[in-house]
């Protein structure tokens, strides 16, 4: 059982690396980068990227919470209503599986959406592209701030699996 756990947990915290590294490298890493572009290679380079990591880093993080579901679970102490209501570890891992679940849908339903809207607004690339960018850094704003509810989650989760 020992090694099962083991293994579980390293896919845990293999799927993690790839989901929160994923998101805060597009965030942190990329999108600084491409301010060197032209607007439309922005654009183009945004939309594709999306495209291709959307359903990867769904998939990750879907995986972090599933295999979290079974260390808690099956592989853990949660095994009563009463071990999830009345224990510490239960408690926190009952917020952790809320929070888990809150970021995961927030990414796919909220942040994609927003950028995908951002990304698919016609309007605001065309006139940045003239030399009127506020539009377009509004837009970029306001998605990078939705997108910062993920990060907050992440933070949150980090600090409840230390309190574990």
């Amino acid at each position: 059982m020992w090694i099962i756990h083991q293994t579980v947990l390293s896919i845990h915290i293999f799927l993690a690396i790839i989901w929160v590294g994923g998101i805060l490298f597009v965030g942190w890493g990329i999108y600084p980068a491409i301010q060197s572009l032209s607007i439309p290679n922005q654009r183009q380079f945004l939309f594709v990227l999306m495209k291709k990591t959307h359903l990867w880093l769904t998939l990750a993080g879907s995986g972090v919470v599933l295999t979290g579901i079974l260390l808690g679970t099956v592989l853990g102490p949660v095994r009563t209503w009463n071990t999830l209501w009345s224990t510490t570890y239960g408690n926190i891992w009952l917020t952790a599986l809320v929070v888990g679940l809150f970021t995961l849908a927030w990414g796919i339903f909220v942040g994609y959406k927003q950028t995908m809207q951002m990304l698919n607004n016609d309007t605001i690339w065309k006139i940045a592209e003239k030399g009127y960018k506020t539009p377009l850094e509004r837009a970029m704003f306001m998605t990078a701030l939705l997108e910062g509810v993920e990060v907050i989650g992440f933070f949150t989760l980090l600090t409840l699996m230390m309190m574990l």
